[in-house]
């Protein structure tokens, strides 16, 4: 082994035992405190009475020890294994605070067990573990924390037995009658702040939207099972819960065309399932827009570059006939007076997401292509949702390429007739690669 692998290993293994004496220091002394108070309150809902004791689910449950020990191997750069310190320290504090501060133990009676190896496991959990330390859960948090770095160390067939094992790890607290579901709930919350607060850069851009989807998911999940009982809020929230859930996978997965069609429409289950997360935009849309005057900035002759209009101010602006469309919003439904134009295309690019090089390139040559081929009556626009961001990038593109210009200039330019223009932290290295493959 030569000097940089021994020094790599050296690292991960000091991760490792970091974790496991700062898991064992917190969670006995917090175990302790919890055991020396008079009373001891347990949070229950109803429907959890109905929770089977499955005993064959002690065996993903204890193999948290080893996944424990493994996962810190796994992380292969120093700034991934850092992240991953950061993320198991910050988690394992903020639970200890709260098993301080809201003390919580379990409260049913677990059934006796027959099997002689499962028994082996539930008698070294009756010694060894404890009915207290409960919101949130740790072992649900830990197994969400392995699975933030397993999840890109397999593929195939191996990803997915992984990520069905670490399911069932964290079902198993419930299974095995060792947490309420309260604490798995609070356990998601806290490992998706922790995500938040502590991303890893090399998985993309992407990972910092989708978390914070699935934070508010699991939020809006809690508050759904908290009005157990009230059967409408219960609905409620929990389908924006499974919206953010679904937006989430999107942003993950980068599906930019997870709403719309190619003529900017959007079909009517997915308007009734996505109603919340449109409602939102909508109002972000219509009370938070910047009012530019003009709204759609004229950024070359018959070009013009902006957030999306309604009907009304394209009117008022002349721009309600013999139009080029490009429709880069994602999450709103086009204006029927541009959706019906013969020449729309919708190229849909996620709200403060990453951009592909491949979609950047296909999006702004076809806008190139399209400006240069202008009948004298056409004019062309470019839009998405705020005009702040995703129409600003292409507006650089385009006249960077047009009028040959060097980068820098063309954003200089473009933010003279924008002011509100926000360009992301991928946005110029995005638009440097562009510019480079076409010199």
């Amino acid at each position: 082994m030569d000097e940089k692998r021994l020094k790599k290993v050296g690292g991960q293994l000091l991760v490792a035992i970091y974790c496991l004496l700062l898991f064992q220091l917190t969670y006995l002394y917090t175990a302790a405190y919890a055991s020396s108070l008079a009373a001891v309150p347990s949070f229950v809902f109803a429907f959890e009475q109905y929770i089977p004791f499955i005993p064959w689910m002690i065996l993903p449950y204890m193999s948290s020890g080893l996944f424990f020990c493994l996962v810190p191997f796994y992380c292969g750069q120093k700034s991934e294994l850092l992240c991953y310190a950061k993320r198991f320290t910050f988690v394992t504090l903020i639970a200890a605070l709260c098993f301080l501060l809201f003390p919580l133990r379990f409260s049913f009676d677990r059934p006796s067990v027959e099997n002689p190896l499962f028994n082996i496991f539930f008698s070294f959990l009756k010694e060894y573990d404890s009915p207290f330390n409960q919101a949130p859960s740790l072992h649900v948090a830990y197994a969400c924390l392995f699975w933030s770095v397993l999840c890109w160390k397999f593929n195939g067939w191996k990803k997915i037995i992984f990520g069905i094992w670490l399911l069932l790890m964290g079902l198993g607290t419930l299974t095995v009658y060792q947490h309420h579901v309260i604490d798995l709930l609070t356990a998601c919350i806290l490992v998706q702040v922790s995500f938040i607060l502590f991303p890893n850069k090399e998985w993309g851009r992407n990972q910092q939207p989708a978390n914070t989807y699935y934070l508010i998911g699991w939020i809006f999940m809690l508050l759904a099972l908290l009005c157990e009982g009230y059967v409408l809020p219960l609905i409620v929230f929990a389908w924006i819960a499974l919206v953010c859930f679904a937006v989430g996978n999107n942003y993950l997965c980068g599906n930019t065309g997870f709403l719309k069609d190619h003529r900017g429409r959007i079909p009517l289950i997915k308007k009734v399932f996505y109603a919340p997360y449109q409602f939102v935009y909508w109002l972000t849309w219509r009370f938070f827009r910047k009012k530019n005057n003009p709204s759609l900035m004229e950024l070359l002759p018959r070009c013009y570059v902006g957030p999306r209009l309604n009907a009304s101010e394209l009117v008022v602006m002349g721009l309600d006939r013999n139009l080029v469309v490009f429709d880069l919003a994602a999450e709103l439904e086009e204006v029927r007076l541009l959706g019906a134009m013969e020449k729309y295309y919708s190229f849909p690019l996620l709200d403060i997401a990453e951009i592909s090089v491949y979609d950047a390139h296909v999006t702004i040559d076809a806008m190139v292509s399209a400006y240069h081929t202008l009948d004298e009556h056409e004019n062309m626009i470019i839009h998405c949702t705020m005009g702040y961001s995703r129409s600003m990038i292409f507006a650089i593109l385009m006249i960077q390429k047009l009028l040959s210009l060097d980068l820098n200039k063309a954003i200089d330019r473009v933010k003279s007739i924008n002011r509100h223009m926000v360009l992301q932290d991928h946005a110029i290295p995005l638009m440097k690669i562009i510019v480079a493959d076409r010199s």
